[in-house]
């Protein structure tokens, strides 16, 4: 779920069309709590908790982030403004600025409250004008970081479950950890969950049981993790590495360190998440742990994506995937054949995009993912046109098309529209 935030409301007729298109893109709910709905602090919390990302358009003469917020008879829409971003943060959503036409963020030494604090995430400018033109490119980096935000915290549930497998409660029944997703809502349950294990944790630190120690730490770190809430599954990831490296468990230890690589990496912490994939990948590398090797160069290609180094973050990303192919997981191989080809694509190496694409094709093909052989079929038509190849492109176009026309996911709806732009492009009816 996506929850849209403005301060001017002169916007609103724009950020609903914004939000139509997001939910057919990205395949998910879109918030709008109307400004007329009046300032209820609990039903934002609510509503925020359920989210994975926050976005905020700033446009309009009263929304201008060169000012400290709207003028003195509209301080409650601007307090408004500030609580759901602020909120959102709190939760660790993913917090994304939409600037429409000359609409402009401050310097960070000018800029004041929670101003400061939006420039801590990416933005975007957007014309109201051509809105409909420019969105689609901005929804894919979207989907990308969202993306990468799952399957992290996928892999740190999966790492932290493996925890459990000696733990057993004071009966010696084995303790399983609760379930929580995104969309928890059970306040009161959470609330019992993380007070238990905390318990779990200090009675662990009174015996000096340091394995049971270990476990509520990665108890808790799980909790907050899939609650959003990065910062506080840090810091019990940080205090499990302690013990992790008491006990002189390498393997465990580069887990470990790959986790809190990816946390600080989708809590935007870009240098620590490279310094925990560059110590990572040495101590794989030395002890011969391939899989791990394999995972620090994706960590690392990541980061050197967020830092617009395009070259080296390929670099890592072929390493990466000459390692998964050793261990057969082809569904990381996908993964990597499309990221690296379209990373090509950024630096104009056409024929390469082509190249990574058309093996990502097969793989998706033996996987049987038909939404991903979809995406693969319209970026190599893109790919083509950018190439000035209309033959190839119209080919790669038609198969696209037997797949669309078949598919009624939600998935199938949103990649139409790149369908219907490259058809009319190519001079199709």
């Amino acid at each position: 779920m996506f929850y849209f935030s403005w301060i001017s409301p002169e916007l609103e007729p724009l950020v609903e069309k914004l939000a139509a298109a997001c939910e057919s893109f990205l395949e998910g709910e879109c918030v709008l709590e109307k400004q007329r709905d009046g300032f209820v602090q609990d039903n934002i919390k609510k509503s925020l908790a359920r989210c994975d990302a926050l976005f905020v358009v700033i446009g309009g003469e009263s929304s201008s982030a060169e000012q400290s917020g709207l003028p003195v008879d509209n301080r409650l829409l601007n307090e408004r403004f500030r609580f759901e971003i602020v909120t959102a943060m709190n939760f660790g959503l993913l917090v994304i600025s939409l600037l429409i036409d000359d609409a402009k963020l401050p310097e960070k030494k000018n800029a004041p409250g929670v101003w400061k604090r939006l420039l801590e995430f990416k933005s975007y400018r957007l014309r109201n004008a051509s809105w409909s033109e420019e969105l689609y490119p901005i929804l894919e980096d979207i989907a990308e970081e969202l993306d990468f935000k799952k399957e992290v915290n996928k892999k740190l549930s999966q790492s932290i479950y493996q925890n459990y497998q000696d733990l057993t409660d004071a009966e010696g029944r084995p303790i399983q950890p609760l379930e929580l997703g995104l969309g928890f809502s059970g306040a009161l349950e959470l609330r019992q969950t993380i007070e238990s294990e905390r318990f779990n944790l200090e009675e662990a630190r009174r015996l000096g049981d340091r394995a049971r120690e270990k476990n509520a730490l990665s108890a808790l770190a799980l909790a907050f993790t899939q609650l959003g809430q990065t910062q506080r599954a840090i810091q019990y990831f940080q205090e499990q590495l302690i013990i992790v490296r008491e006990a002189e468990d390498d393997e465990e230890e580069c887990e470990l360190l790959a986790s809190l690589g990816d946390a600080f990496a989708i809590s935007g912490n870009i240098e620590a998440a490279k310094k925990l994939y560059e110590e990572q990948l040495l101590r794989a590398d030395a002890k011969g742990f391939r899989a791990f090797v394999g995972s620090a160069y994706n960590g690392l290609g990541y980061v050197f994506v967020k830092r617009n180094k395009i070259a080296r973050a390929i670099e890592c990303y072929l390493k990466a995937l000459t390692i998964y192919r050793e261990f057969e997981d082809h569904e990381k191989e996908l993964e990597l054949l499309v990221g690296i080809g379209l990373n090509y694509k950024k630096t104009g190496e056409l024929e390469r995009t082509v190249e990574c694409l058309i093996q990502a094709l097969q793989v998706a093909r033996y996987l049987e993912d038909r939404k991903e052989e979809a995406y693969i079929l319209v970026d190599l038509t893109e790919t083509f046109c950018h190439m000035g190849n209309t033959e190839s492109a119209q080919t790669y176009l038609d198969k696209a098309e037997k797949i669309l026309t078949q598919r009624k996911e939600s998935w199938a709806i949103a990649l139409n529209d790149r369908f219907t732009a490259l058809r009319d492009s190519l001079g199709q009816k």
